[in-house]
């Protein structure tokens, strides 16, 4: 007798949007992609909002392209600094290295604007446009913006506005760093040090510690146990649901200034947790543990940003670097045995015994962490890695060079702290 027909499912699947992460250099890249972003930003060299970082040479932009293109995920390319009159040629040049390489130009200076339409190049508009309502964002659709980077300073549901009546893409940011100024316009940083902000180039004097002095009297005080001009961090794990089902079309990760390990931690709890809750499976206990590992690595605290309001006063109040973990350097690479699956390590600084966490990174390898469970020395088994070489097996494949780290506990603090 033939069994009935299985009822075919009318359930959507439910809708993920993009997981945008940085990359400074090749090694965050490398780290993007291995820990599952579906796109990946990155500036080169001048005109962008991270001049203090690394950036990219021009000519690594076809390599990185290359990179992108093989892992089947998407490059932006962000110029969206201020543009002068003499930077004009320049920014043509990076333009037109750029078409067929890159999937959209996050900018939003006119002359930018412009050129990209002279191009064909996709528009984004940049968070420094300070798009924050639908009628200014329809000015830049109709301009040919296909997606918008609202200011950080917009409610989800100001977000929804602009996406639903606008008629546009929109773009948030998930976690980082953020500024306590309005869309990082801040002059702080020019006054000071004559290293404007708004030039990709802010020292951050906003995260330091400052004297106040009544000037009638000369009394004086320390204001550095809340640090009223240093944010927290945003990180939207927690809630991650309500941006999805909110509609945004791409979670950004901060961070073109940041290591590979933290590319690494962050893509890598987003992408489980975009996943998981695809899956129905995103719960309170799975954030609780992802929101541990994220503090593992660079934080200034964690805060749900503008998203829920503007809670000025309690989540500008954070110093430095909260991570509950830290990175020692070791030793480098010296040679992988693909047949035996045994790396070779040339230890330079720092000893470690078996069962320690170390990390590897480099430009091709990404980031990769394990934990030995045997070290070898001229072939006999050892306790711990002293200065020298030393082999241990290792089932993934590194390469000659490739940066060798001990990883451990900061000192007081504990994931999830």
């Amino acid at each position: 007798m033939k069994s009935p027909e299985q009822p075919i499912s009318t359930e959507t699947p439910r809708r993920l949007p993009e997981l945008l992460a940085p990359a400074r250099d090749l090694a965050c890249l490398q780290a993007a992609v291995n820990a599952g972003c579906d796109a990946v930003y990155l500036g080169v060299e001048g005109l962008n909002m991270r001049q203090a970082a690394t950036n990219f040479p021009l000519e690594e932009l076809g390599h990185a392209a290359n990179v992108c293109r093989a892992a089947g995920i998407r490059l932006y390319l962000v110029v969206n600094t201020i543009v002068f009159r003499r930077e004009l040629g320049w920014a043509r040049e990076v333009l037109e290295r750029a078409t067929g390489l890159t999937d959209a130009i996050i900018c939003w200076d006119p002359a930018i604007i412009s050129l990209c339409r002279d191009l064909g190049h996709a528009i984004h508009i940049s968070t420094q446009a300070s798009v924050a309502n639908p009628r200014t964002a329809a000015f830049y659709r109709d301009l040919g913006a296909d997606r918008i980077v609202p200011a950080r300073e917009c409610t989800l549901e100001e977000v929804v506005a602009i996406r639903e009546e606008a008629g546009v893409e929109v773009e948030v940011f998930a976690h980082g760093a953020m500024c306590v100024n309005y869309s990082g316009r801040c002059f702080l940083s020019q006054d000071v040090f004559n290293k404007s902000g708004n030039r990709g180039e802010c020292l951050q004097p906003c995260r330091r510690e400052y004297r106040i002095t009544d000037v009638e009297d000369g009394d004086s005080y320390i204001l550095g146990q809340d640090y009223v001009m240093s944010a927290q961090d945003v990180c939207t794990l927690p809630f991650l649901e309500e941006l999805v089902q909110a509609g945004v079309d791409a979670l950004k990760i901060e961070g073109r200034n940041r290591n590979p390990e933290y590319v690494d931690t962050v893509v890598r709890c987003y992408r489980r947790a975009l996943d998981a809750y695809a899956a129905d499976e995103l719960d309170a206990a799975l954030k609780e543990r992802l929101v541990g590992e994220l503090s593992t690595v660079f934080n200034r605290e964690f805060s749900s940003g503008f998203y829920h309001g503007r809670p000025i006063a309690s989540f500008a109040r954070s110093r430095g670097n909260q991570a509950t973990h830290r990175k020692e350097y070791v030793g480098r690479v010296t040679n992988y045995y693909s047949r035996l699956g045994v790396v070779e390590v040339e230890v330079q600084s720092n000893t470690f015994p078996v069962g320690a966490e170390l990390m590897i990174q480099g430009s091709t390898t990404g980031v990769l962490y394990f934990q030995p469970r045997e070290i070898r020395r001229d072939g006999e088994p050892i306790p711990e890695a002293t200065r020298g070489v030393v082999t241990i097996e290792l089932g993934q494949k590194v390469r000659e060079g490739d940066k060798v780290y001990l990883r451990v506990p900061r000192e007081g603090k504990r994931a999830g702290e």
